[in-house]
């Protein structure tokens, strides 16, 4: 199973481990507050750009070397040219048995190209394929559409709102509601075959 995990590829993308020469571009991520005002663990309580990078990055080593598989950070280059563009991630949710949650990261310059998407759809493939999950689950703040849209592209359909569980980023801002979306292997079965059935 662990070698099905170490490298995805879809039609444009590449996504991989992450390696110790990705600091800059977690850092990249960590300094732009256009990318972090809608992420939870990120630029809260005065922790700097460099301290959240380095978090972030320790965080996806230490899970690339722990078995048996608990969660998998990686890090999303283009297949062609091969620059590092953001984070894709999937990892089991604890005390939620066969479940596991998916999520990406990607700079602001590259959104709007269909990537988030094609990163998403082989992240579920992952998950459902090959760790076995019954349902998949993202979450994002209810103020990120473009993440909901994605969401709903997936095939994930909204579970739960939970009220004021984002925190305030922004001057102004207040907390923010977060989206709970899920599918269940059932579902994504029936896209799967859908899709190819197109082709």
């Amino acid at each position: 199973m662990e070698d099905t995990l170490k490298q995805l590829i879809t039609p444009r993308l590449l996504l991989r481990p992450f390696e110790e020469g990705d600091y800059p571009l977690i850092l990249k991520i960590a300094a732009d507050p256009d990318t972090t005002r809608y992420l939870y663990y990120w630029a809260r309580d005065g922790i700097t750009p460099e301290a959240d990078a380095r978090r972030f990055l320790n965080y996806a080593l230490k899970n690339w070397a722990r078995l048996p598989i608990r969660a998998r950070e990686y890090c999303v280059t283009l297949r062609q040219g091969g620059q590092a563009i953001g984070d894709g991630s999937i990892e089991w949710v604890e005390n939620e048995r066969g479940t596991a949650e998916i999520g990406w990261i990607l700079l602001p310059e590259h959104r709007g190209n269909g990537y988030v998407t094609e990163m998403g759809r082989e992240l579920l493939r992952v998950g459902f394929e090959s760790l076995g999950a019954e349902r998949i689950i993202a979450h994002c703040d209810a103020r990120n559409a473009p993440s909901y849209r994605v969401m709903k592209r997936l095939g994930m359909r909204l579970e739960r709102i939970a009220p004021g569980a984002r925190p305030a980023k922004a001057p102004g801002d207040g907390p923010g509601d977060e989206y709970t979306c899920a599918i269940l292997r059932t579902e994504w079965a029936v896209r799967a075959q859908e899709r190819k059935d197109t082709l």
